[in-house]
This record gives C-alpha cells, structure tokens and sequence, in this order.
C-alpha cells in the first residue's frame, strides 16, 4: 500500500476547503449582486413610471395627460427608444409616439387591483428583449379643483375611475451587465483557485521544512557517535516535543547499544579463557601422549572447564530470556519456607529475621528461587568469611513483601559501582581473576526483579552494602 503524504495530504485538504469556501462566499456575493442590479433596475421602472402617473391630472372636465416629449427624447426618437401606454375604462388613453414607430402600436392590457403593479418580461416593439411595468392607478388631482370635483362626483353619483399605464424599456443593458458580473466571478473564482493552490503548496512546503530538516538529521545519524543530538535550526513549538524525545530514545539506545558492545566483548572475554585452557591442555595431552600424571588430572580439569563454559552459558541465555518478558505469577507459596530452605546450609553465616504475619506470596516461584539464590549467594561470595550476613522479610502497607539482605564488603565500593553492578559481565575485579563467578548474578536478579512487576535497589551504608528486593502480591488466580 502506498503510504500517505503529510504534503499532499495537507495541500489537497487546505485547497479544496479554502476553494469551497471563497466559491460559496464569491457565488453568494454573485447572487447579491445581481440581485441588487435587478433590484436597482425596477426601481429606475417605477420611479420612470410613477413620474409619468405624476403627468395625469383630472377635474370635473375630464382626464389630462401633460406630457411633452423634449423633456423625455426616449418616447421620440428611435435611439433605444423606451415606450409607454395608458388605458382609461379599458380603452387606450395615450400611447409614447416610439409605439407609432414600428408595427406593434399597442401593449396588451392586463387586470390589475387599484395599487398593484406587476413586471413582465416581452420583446419590444424595436425586436430587443426588455422588460414591461404595468401600474393602476388613480389621476391626481389638482389641490385648487379638488373640493369643486368631489362634489361634482357625490352631485353625479360615480366614483373617480382608476387608470392603468404600461412602461417598458430595454433589458440588454442590464443583461449585458449581468453576464459581465458572472464572467468576472467566475474569472475570479479560477484565478482564486490558482493562487490558492500556489500559495498553500508555498506555504505548507514551508511549514513542513523544520520537519523535513529533522528527517535528514535522523538520516545521518548513528548510534556509534558518542555525542550526536537531534539539533533544529529552526525552533518550532510543535517539533520540540518530538526532538526531546528522540533525543531521549537515541540517548537510551545509544547507551544499550554501547552495553550490548560492551557484553559482546565481556562475553567473548569470559569465553576465551576457558576455551584457550582447553585448547592448551589438548596440545598438551597431543603433545606428551605417555604422561600418565598429566593425563590423571585432564580429564577432571576438561569437565571443570567444560561445567565453567556451562555456566556462563546458561547464565546468559537465561538473562536474555527473561530480559523482555513478563512471568506468570500463578504459585501461591510460604515466602518463609523458601527463603529457610535457600539458606539451610549457610545457617551459621546467615541471620533470618522473618515477619511470621506475611501472607501466602502469589508468584512465580522459580523467578523467586532465583532472585534470592543469587542475592545469597552474591553475600556470600563477596563478604569476608566470618561475618554475619543479615536477610528480613515484611510486607508494607501496600501489599508489597520487602526483601532485604545485607553483607559486609570485602572490597570497598562507591557510587559508581552501584550504577553498573547490574550490568551484565559486570565485576569490580577489572582483571577478571574470578573463575566462578562471572558477574550475572545481579543481573539476572535485576531483570527477574522487572519482569515480576518488583524492582531492586542497593544502598551503602559504613562499608556494608544493603540489596532491598520489593515484589507486589499478585491476586490469586
């Protein structure tokens, strides 16, 4: 499957909403435009159409129409000529003389209520398409005849008689603006499709570089360089989280990276000894065939060799095994029964003080059995030989069995030791003069510590050295 693209992902999303939304926003303001313009355009109709009703007077002599056509050339002439007509009691009032021009010299009349107007779309008489007003209204009447015409209408018994006119003019030019609006959005709109596209491709491209720099300073890294950092020149809120951490993660493996250097040739290390006495007593046993004295004692030396190589072997696979997994704790057992039988044949070195208040331990038994079968034997190994070695057992008040053995040291120890004495291969004899013990015990105990959900610390205190294992009581199952 092909993998997905930040950059592209981000220009296409980014384009096509902004698009969308200047599209909606121009398309809107199209429409509000054009509704203006037409809005605008029967306005100009019925103020022309109104002023012409202002030209029709009557009295009790009948009905005038004052009309002259220098002052309005558009009813005279044929230069886009504007019409207008007029019906009285249905009959045609008045005509524009631009209706006399061409062969249509009448509108057709349309029922209209006193007050009502109505717009229409027609083909003028000139063959233009254009637009038609129609408008019934009433004559107005002079001020100085109004009271003489009342009376004439009560004394005659009618009612003043409504009048219907009919304005029309071209609609080409209201068309063509029309259409000039549309063209120029839609210009608009793919000229801002355009640049929208250019300018997010711009912008995003510029926004993802302090990313793109951060890829090429993790491509040219390597582990093997003791001080390389992730370094930004560009301080970008957002990378910094990220930045701190790979800083962190590189750190962490550079550091297991240097440890796992560091066992491979420890290991190597221990291996090479035993391999080279073997190789040199089989020269040896080659070399002298009939040296019954040396051949009584190479037997028993190969298999002391042999169990030597055994055990640094199993040591390490068993390490390795359990550095990444968890146990099952399912064994329900006496911590105090495990820990009397481990220290049964060191009684005399080994004071136990036990709480007899610990409740049956949930776990695994054979990490357990491990852990305090290396912490003993490690006090043991490397106290001097009369001293007292001192183990207690409580649990807090946080369901935790608390395991502590404490010994004195044969060899003084700092901080620093305390830091790498987990470490596999580790030992404080740099010259490696041990032949049975090889520096795994701790670490085998650290990570079955680890995968039992418990932790270890060591502490020291006026020579003597104190390892606290603390396990958690697991739920029985």
């Amino acid at each position: 499957m092909k993998p997905q693209s930040i950059h592209r992902t981000l220009v296409r999303s980014l384009s096509v909403s902004l698009t969308l939304v200047i599209i909606a926003i121009l398309l809107v303001t199209d429409i509000a435009v054009d509704t203006w313009v037409h809005g605008e355009f029967e306005r100009a109709m019925e103020n022309k159409t109104k002023l012409l009703t202002t030209l029709v007077s009557e009295n009790q002599e009948g009905i005038e129409f004052d009309f002259a056509g220098e002052f309005m050339p558009e009813f005279e002439g044929e230069e886009d000529p504007e019409y207008f007509q007029l019906w009285h009691n249905s009959s045609v009032f008045e005509r524009s003389h631009t209706l006399e021009l061409f062969g249509n010299k009448a509108f057709a009349n349309i029922g209209l209520k006193l007050g009502e107007k109505r717009v229409k779309e027609i083909t003028l008489p000139d063959g233009r398409s254009g637009l038609i007003l129609y408008y019934r209204f009433l004559p107005q009447v002079n001020s100085t005849h109004r009271a003489a015409f009342k009376s004439f209408l009560k004394e005659s018994g009618t009612t003043q008689s409504s009048m219907l006119i009919a304005y029309a003019m071209s609609a080409e030019k209201l068309e063509f603006i029309a259409y000039l609006i549309d063209i120029s959005f839609i210009v608009a709109a793919l000229i801002v499709v355009l640049m929208v596209r250019i300018l997010v491709t711009r912008a995003v491209r510029s926004g993802l570089q302090p990313l793109n720099e951060l890829t090429e300073n993790i491509k040219g890294m390597s582990l093997a360089d003791k001080t390389t950092e992730l370094i930004s020149n560009q301080q970008v809120e957002e990378l910094q989280p990220i930045q701190q951490s790979l800083n962190t993660f590189i750190r962490e493996n550079r550091s297991l990276y240097q440890k796992e250097q560091r066992l491979a040739s420890d290991i190597a290390h221990e291996l090479k000894t035993p391999i080279a006495e073997l190789v040199s007593m089989a020269e040896v046993a080659i070399r002298f065939p009939e040296d019954k004295k040396f051949l009584e004692t190479f037997t028993p030396e190969v298999l002391n060799v042999g169990k030597r190589l055994q055990h640094v072997v199993s040591n390490i696979l068993l390490l390795h095994r359990y550095s990444s997994d968890a146990f099952e704790s399912t064994d329900v057992f006496d911590l105090t029964q495990v820990i009397q039988r481990l220290i049964e044949s060191d009684q005399q070195r080994i004071s136990y003080s036990g709480n007899e208040n610990i409740p049956p331990l949930t776990s695994n038994l054979f990490a357990v059995e491990t852990i305090l079968g290396n912490l003993i034997n490690n006090a043991l190994v490397y106290s001097p030989a009369n001293s007292l070695i001192f183990l207690s057992a409580s649990q807090n008040i946080e369901n935790t069995v608390c395991i502590t053995i404490t010994n004195i040291c044969t060899e003084p120890l700092v901080e620093e030791d305390l830091k790498a004495m987990f470490d596999p291969l580790w030992q404080k004899d740099s010259a490696r003069t041990s032949t049975s013990n090889f520096g795994l015990g701790l670490s085998i105990v650290k990570s079955f510590c680890a995968a039992l959900d418990g932790s270890i610390s060591v502490a020291l205190d006026n020579g003597s050295i104190s390892f606290t294992v603390s396990l958690p009581q697991q739920p029985t199952p």
